[in-house]
């Protein structure tokens, strides 16, 4: 990139920038932060953490983004702002990144755009969820892994704090502990291709995998000490409900199955007689659970996963439906809760059901670019730099392999592809620009 060409695009992407903060500002002074039923347990894990006092955690959450709540104050108002700063940031980052692979300003606004101007993400910057912290440091985390040039000085610190800033993402939302995993993975590679001595490669992956172990060891060790269970989050058995839910029934009668079951029935019966989603009714009901049953919280868990277990055992499609269930509402995107409040005006509801399929639409050619890509370096014999695959594959990888990962063990909800969203955005103009428009290479990674 020459830098009469950067010279340029700075001021376009500043005045960008605020024109997407003057937007924000409207929404933050004329709206209300918006309350899910996740949203209380977040706020309980951050009052705890302020007070130093545990002793009613249950293990659920944690402490990423209760740590954004405590950084507010307690303030869920200045809990929004943040994530709005985190959003605008996201908006920043994701013109930027493009524009350095691309060297092209409208393709890098118009690849924002999607982001800082769609309602499904300006909803999640406004809701007391975690899915706009995760995806700010899983994209802060990418931007520096795209800067990085292992001919220069500080690769150790670089690598260092992009681990860092991936372990805050899997501190936030414990799915994304694979991204740290997989970051070690391409820094081996990239170390090996700049012939780096194979001792050095050892070291610096063995030292840039300890922010992980301690990110993992230290927040398990508080579960084992407060929930009798060493593991970086509890509670994981309640979302094999959402799997086997619907035929619960099948589960055996003995306690205390029979317990679970009958008040689990009833509460799933009434959902559906009032057409609200039965599918999260078992977190409605844990506290009731746990009185009826005498179970502490992680072992009621552990009961469901084992009664939901043999309801698949005795029917297995019911499996492989959630699975199936799970991949469609992943790649269905999320934004669906707005489009349910009964408070939002027809004109917005309309609007984000029309920016949902937008973004429906941009998953499509992701999920094909490997094969246009190979169709197109055949037909052609066009190649594409190396930095430019490189990224490709890590973003496709996490998504993909994270859509999986939930499907299998624990069934999900289109809100969970939002994190990675941005990433999403990002390498799919990166890759289509350089197929169909020319093969630049950034300097950067080279």
């Amino acid at each position: 990139m020459c830098g009469d060409e950067k010279m340029k695009f700075k001021p376009v992407l500043l005045l960008y920038t605020l024109f997407i903060s003057v937007v924000r500002l409207v929404i933050f002074f004329t709206s209300d932060p918006i309350m899910c039923p996740d949203t209380e347990s977040y706020i309980e894990l951050a009052n705890m953490i302020a007070k130093l006092d545990f002793s009613n955690f249950d293990g659920l959450r944690t402490p990423g983004y209760p740590f954004i709540i405590l950084l507010s104050g307690l303030n869920l108002k200045i809990v929004v702002l943040i994530q709005m700063i985190m959003g605008i940031t996201i908006s920043y980052l994701i013109a930027n990144i493009i524009y350095k692979f691309t060297n092209n300003t409208m393709i890098s606004l118009l690849a924002s755009c999607l982001y800082s101007l769609f309602i499904p993400f300006l909803f999640f910057e406004m809701a007391i969820l975690s899915e706009t912290t995760a995806a700010f440091f899983i994209i802060l985390s990418f931007a520096l892994f795209t800067n990085i040039n292992t001919n220069k000085n500080h690769v150790f610190l670089k690598i260092i704090s992009v681990i860092v800033l991936s372990c805050i993402a899997g501190l936030t939302r414990p799915i994304y502990f694979v991204l740290p995993f997989l970051y070690t993975v391409y820094f081996l590679f990239a170390l090996w291709k700049e012939k780096y001595k194979l001792p050095k490669i050892i070291l610096y992956s063995f030292i840039s995998l300890i922010p992980l172990a301690i990110s993992v060891v230290s927040w398990s060790y508080v579960n084992l000490k407060y929930n009798n269970t060493f593991s970086i989050a509890t509670g994981r058995g309640f979302a094999f409900m959402e799997m086997a839910g619907d035929y619960i029934e099948l589960a055996p009668n003995d306690y205390p199955y029979n317990v679970i079951k009958e008040v689990y029935i009833r509460e799933r019966d009434k959902n559906i007689r009032e057409g609200t989603p039965h599918i999260d009714t078992i977190w409605a009901i844990t506290d009731e659970l746990q009185e009826k049953t005498g179970l502490n919280y992680e072992e009621l868990s552990k009961k469901v996963k084992d009664m939901c277990i043999k309801v698949m055992l005795k029917k297995p499609d019911v499996y492989f439906r959630a699975v199936l269930r799970s991949e469609v509402n992943f790649w269905k995107t999320f934004g669906i809760l707005i489009r349910t409040e009964t408070g939002v005006p027809m004109p917005v509801r309309f609007i984000n059901i029309l920016q949902r399929s937008i973004l429906i639409l941009l998953q499509l050619p992701f999920l094909v670019a490997p094969l246009v890509f190979f169709i197109t370096r055949r037909q052609t014999g066009k190649k594409i730099s190396n930095n430019i695959l490189l990224v490709f594959s890590l973003v496709y990888i996490l998504v993909i392999g994270v859509s999986i990962l939930i499907a299998l063990v624990e069934g999900g909800e289109g809100r969970f592809a939002m994190p990675t969203f941005p990433l999403l955005i990002v390498v799919t103009f990166i890759l289509y620009n350089s197929v169909f428009q020319g093969n630049f290479i950034p300097k950067k990674m080279n």
